[in-house]
């Protein structure tokens, strides 16, 4: 065992009062010495300076008072420690994105936890090991935390931060295009919150979720492209109205040349493919229930001799 911030700190205000009474060790001076401590937390630390060696003490009747003695005090039997036990992932990356505390301050507090008993609380205990001791410092100037990061337009998400992000296979140069556009959503509300990571990583979540939607349900009017093909959907709608997918492929060449050569723009080119299969279905039903009435011949409506050029080329009504 090694001696830790808080006994090093202590052992500083014993040297003082021991000059004065090698004898006697007296709480209620060293809680006015250090304010931060209560009486409790006094009397832990001066049986941990004990139990390392340092200091042969005992309490006396009077549990304020403690006697130097020159036989060191027995050591308090303790709960056998779990071996090798350390915090989960899971933990780590919660202090530090709600807390901004660092791995190597969280592991630190090993030192002074005592792993025993039930190995599925240690981490909830562990945890509120951690944030007591990190409270207690934050109180005190003495015990001050870094500052964290400025929060201004260089300022990046943790590495954490962006490793949580990388598993959901978000792509860097997307969560780069999004820093911007936080950094001035929390500017313009006074500065960064506290959890700043935690927000980015729901922030950038939010973002990727609209992105990935907009690839597929785009709301901005388009061409359509020589080489469109409908998506899995449309044909999938088709069939629940008794229409095939070789009937719809059929159709698909001339959809395609006609709105390709109008030049037009349309939010919903699948929509529109969908309405002109339908169309095309209908006239193909109509087709076969005029050839069986008449014998297998073709009705005059549907004979190119029978209709004009002016109605051929303005009949637009198959493109949907």
């Amino acid at each position: 065992a090694t001696v830790g911030l808080e006994e090093a700190v202590l052992l500083q205000g014993l040297s003082h009062q021991l000059v004065a009474d090698a004898n006697t060790i007296s709480v209620e001076a060293l809680a006015k010495d250090f304010p931060f401590w209560d009486h409790v937390r006094i009397g832990q630390l001066l049986q941990r300076i004990v139990d390392l060696g340092i200091l042969n003490a005992r309490p006396s009747h009077d549990p304020l008072i403690w006697r130097v003695t020159d036989k060191p005090a027995e050591a308090a039997p303790k709960a056998k420690p779990l071996r090798a036990w350390t915090p989960s992932e899971h933990l780590i990356d919660l202090l530090n994105l709600n807390h901004g505390l660092t791995r190597d301050y969280i592991l630190q507090q090993l030192k002074t936890f005592e792993a025993s008993g039930d190995r599925k609380t240690l981490d909830t205990r562990f945890r509120n090991h951690v944030l007591s001791h990190w409270r207690q410092q934050q109180k005190h100037p003495a015990f001050a935390i870094k500052e964290p990061a400025r929060f201004d337009n260089a300022w990046q998400p943790s590495l954490d931060a962006k490793e949580i992000l990388a598993r959901t296979e978000m792509a860097s140069e997307f969560i780069e295009s999004i820093r911007p556009e936080f950094i001035l959503y929390w500017k313009e509300r006074g500065g960064a919150p506290k959890d700043v990571n935690s927000k980015f990583i729901q922030f950038a979540r939010q973002r990727w979720t609209r992105h990935e939607n907009s690839l597929q349900h785009s709301t901005l009017p388009e061409r359509l492209q020589p080489n469109w093909t409908p998506n899995a959907a449309v044909y999938e709608t088709l069939q629940l109205s008794g229409i095939s997918q070789d009937f719809a492929d059929t159709v698909l060449r001339e959809f395609v040349v006609y709105w390709v050569d109008s030049n037009e723009v349309h939010t919903s080119w699948n929509a529109k493919f969908l309405q002109h299969v339908k169309y095309q279905w209908q006239r193909h039903q109509e087709q076969i229930s005029g050839r069986s009435q008449t014998g297998g011949g073709n009705s005059p409506a549907d004979r190119t001799k029978d209709r004009s050029i002016s109605d051929d080329l303005s009949d637009t009504s198959w493109a949907g």
